[in-house]
């Protein structure tokens, strides 16, 4: 097994780990396989189960055969480590071993040598899963949803006097790496309701929720660096506030509909303890996002803009070397596509771009089976490179 690999499958306890800790204590994230599948739309064209995490108003949008209908649940992963972070970190803890066992100025380069490939470097892991439950209703349309991410970022913090073998020679490592991040749960109710126009009809919906937030901050020294020690209660708090999203939207008779949604509309920030010197701060700030679609009984089709930047993590002091925070902003544009051959199957595409430049351009598909109109499963992946990819699963019954 080669070192990426290892690195990896080391960070899946840690992503595992973070879901089950939020849903023992239990945005703009969404883990909805079929919105993932197609590029991320949603705030146009979701399925009322799945309304909450895409735009309220679409609660109100069913079949008059539609009754309950269950998620239980999604669950995704995203992960993206341009610079192989979590290979060189590997790497180093390899050619470090090498030096103390035969300590020689050679052996003191090659350790300069490979702090100098990871030196500020990050990787991020985002992980998630999501609960729904949906009574449509002709008086008002209410779902009731959980949802729980964690945004984990891995930075390689490099001291500017480890980078002299003769340092190296003469005195331990001053080097850090962190694992700084957030876990994130939300419990909601959707309302929402619909207005019937002579051949169209409008939607609205509103979905108040509770949000807890639990900030990571852990630090160790280079050589020491355990990707799966960041859940020692001092690494960590707790917080939490009432967040609520907003959204309209419009679908025509002849096929063709508009959105708008604007989530987490109460900007919050949050602090992570400060350990070692290094204080992080992770935002959850309002998103506004517009969509258009076209669908009939064989096709859907739709286009989602988020107007503005989404923030993440918005200051990280204390780190010898300084860290761009705009580096994890996003303003997504993505195009999707389901294509329904039979009543059973739903196939599906999608392309997102990034109009922030802070992320590379991914293509995503997935598919959707169906069982007698009651039991399904959507599956999805996204692949932008090597470094850069993400899957979703879920299933669901609707009745």
């Amino acid at each position: 097994m080669n070192k990426k690999t290892t690195a990896t499958l080391r960070l899946l306890p840690l992503c595992i780990a973070s879901i089950l800790a939020t849903q023992a204590n239990a945005s703009n994230h969404s883990y909805d396989a079929r919105s993932q599948a197609m590029g991320g739309v949603g705030a146009s064209t979701s399925h009322y189960l799945t309304a909450s995490f895409h735009n309220p108003a679409l609660a109100a949008r069913y079949d008059e055969s539609d009754d309950v209908a269950l998620l239980i649940p999604s669950i995704g992963i995203n992960a993206s480590d341009p610079t192989d972070t979590i290979e060189n970190i590997e790497d180093f803890s390899d050619i470090y071993d090498n030096f103390l066992d035969a300590q020689t100025i050679d052996n003191a380069q090659g350790v300069v040598d490979q702090l100098e490939v990871i030196q500020g470097n990050y990787a991020q892991v985002q992980v998630g899963t999501q609960l729904a439950i949906a009574i449509p209703n002709k008086i008002v349309s209410v779902n009731l949803f959980f949802q729980a991410y964690a945004d984990l970022l891995v930075f390689a913090d490099i001291a500017s006097a480890d980078l002299d073998p003769n340092n190296i020679l003469n005195q331990a490592l001053s080097s850090q790496a962190l694992t700084m991040g957030v876990i994130v749960s939300e419990f909601g109710i959707n309302l929402a309701k619909s207005y019937k126009l002579a051949s169209s009809e409008i939607y609205y919906g509103i979905s108040p929720k509770y949000q807890t937030v639990n900030t990571i901050n852990y630090v160790s020294s280079i050589d020491n660096f355990e990707f799966d020690d960041w859940d020692d209660d001092r690494y960590q708090n707790e917080q939490g506030n009432m967040n609520v999203d907003l959204g309209l939207a419009y679908q025509h008779d002849a096929g063709y509909g508009f959105g708008l949604v604007g989530k987490n509309l109460i900007k919050s920030t949050y602090d992570t303890e400060m350990i070692s010197g290094i204080q992080g701060q992770y935002e959850i700030s309002p998103t506004y996002t517009v969509s258009a679609n076209y669908q009939n009984g064989y096709i859907v089709a739709a286009v989602d803009l988020q107007l503005n930047e989404s923030q993440g993590y918005s200051k990280l002091n204390g780190t010898d070397n300084a860290f761009d925070t705009e580096a994890d902003n996003r303003q997504p544009v993505a195009i999707g596509v389901e294509f329904l051959p039979f009543n059973w199957i739903k196939v599906r595409a999608g392309y997102q771009t990034d109009l922030s430049n802070n992320s590379d351009d991914s293509i995503s598909a997935g598919l959707g089976f169906s069982a007698v109109d009651v039991f399904n499963i959507d599956i999805s992946a996204r692949y932008t490179d090597n470094n850069s990819m993400g899957a979703a699963i879920q299933t669901s019954f609707t009745f």
